[in-house]
Formats: structure tokens, sequence, C-alpha cells
């Protein structure tokens, strides 16, 4: 029996994961058996199992797939030769959530998920651990702007990155339960509590 390309793994893998999210969203994590996840798929208990094996893993791939997109932005910013306002770094992570598909329901998707994290050590962990990265992230770039005398250098960078991280949270919760929260209006709001440093 010729072995399966990675090509081939890979989209199946999608496949599955493309399937739990419509799956978490639709009727939410508590709702949702594996059972849901193998008939919305297509595949058989078998195929799914065999690139994850809880439900936990499956929401482990969803988180990954959207931090993966935050920290990509945050390289992005950091190659960049002119560093923009905070709040423009803000509203590039509140559009990662902006453009998913269904985001009210996955914004109510993910604050399910973090409700259940403080009972479930396994879902906790992983966004403890997800938390940290993205608090990474931020570290890297308060440094930076620190070095280009656009924050205070007296400031602890982890201490600031640790409140810009409590932003994304923040969004979510009022997309999950609030009409007209997008990215931009979002972003609006915190121009003014988060003006651009004055330059000499």
């Amino acid at each position: 029996m010729p072995r399966l390309t990675e090509r081939y793994r890979a989209a199946r893998r999608q496949q599955v994961v493309d399937a739990a999210r419509r799956c978490f969203t639709r009727n939410g994590f508590h709702a949702t058996s594996m059972q849901d996840v193998f008939t919305e798929s297509g595949l058989s208990a078998g195929a799914v199992y065999g690139y994850f094996a809880s439900k936990e893993a499956l929401v482990a791939a969803i988180v990954e797939e959207v931090t993966a997109e935050i920290t990509a932005g945050f390289d992005e910013v950091l190659s960049d030769a002119e560093l923009p306002p905070i709040t423009e770094v803000l509203q590039r992570l509140f559009t990662v959530v902006d453009k998913q598909d269904n985001r009210r329901e996955f914004a109510a998707l993910v604050v399910q998920v973090w409700a259940e994290a403080v009972h479930n050590p396994v879902l906790g962990a992983l966004l403890a651990g997800k938390y940290r990265d993205l608090r990474d992230g931020f570290t890297r770039i308060v440094r930076r702007y620190q070095r280009e005398g656009l924050l205070d250098p007296a400031a602890k960078p982890v201490d600031v990155a640790r409140v810009l991280t409590t932003f994304g949270p923040a969004f979510l919760f009022q997309q999950a339960l609030l009409d007209g929260v997008g990215a931009q209006a979002f972003s609006n709001g915190l121009r003014p509590l988060l003006p651009p440093p004055k330059t000499a």
C-alpha cells in the first residue's frame, strides 16, 4: 500500500480541523461530540483519531492557527523600518479575529473554551502556553519601542506586554456578546487612550 504523501496528510488533517471548527462554532464546545466531527468531516472515526485524539487536541489545532497569524503579525511589525503606533499593532491583532468565518460564533467559542480551561487542565495548559507566547511577542515589541524612545525606558517590558495582551480577550468578549464590535471600532476607541508619543 503506497505511503500517504505529506501533502495529502496535511490536507486531510486540515479537513478535520475545518470540520471541528464548524461544529464548535455552530454547537459550542460542550455540545459537540467527536461523532459530530466524524459526520461533519465525512471521515471515519479511525481516520479522525489518526490525527486528533480528543476535542482538546482539535481546539489546540484551531488555537494554533489563529495564534500563528498573530505571531506573524508581530514579526511583521518588528521587521518594519518605522514602527507604527501601538494602536495599529493592536488593530492587526483584532483583524485576525475579525476575519474568521462566523466571527461572532468564533468569539463565543473562544469565551467557552476560556471558561472550560479553568477546570480542564489540558485546555488550561494549552491556553496558558499560548498567552505566554503572545505576551512574549508583545514584550519584544515593547523593547523595540523603548530602544527607539517611543516608550518609557524605565517601564518593565513584560509588565507592559501583560497589559497589551489583555486587549485581545476584551475584544473577543465584546464581539461574542454585542453587535457592532469590529476591529476598526475597537481600535478607534483605543486611540484616544493610547496616543502616539510626541517626538522631538
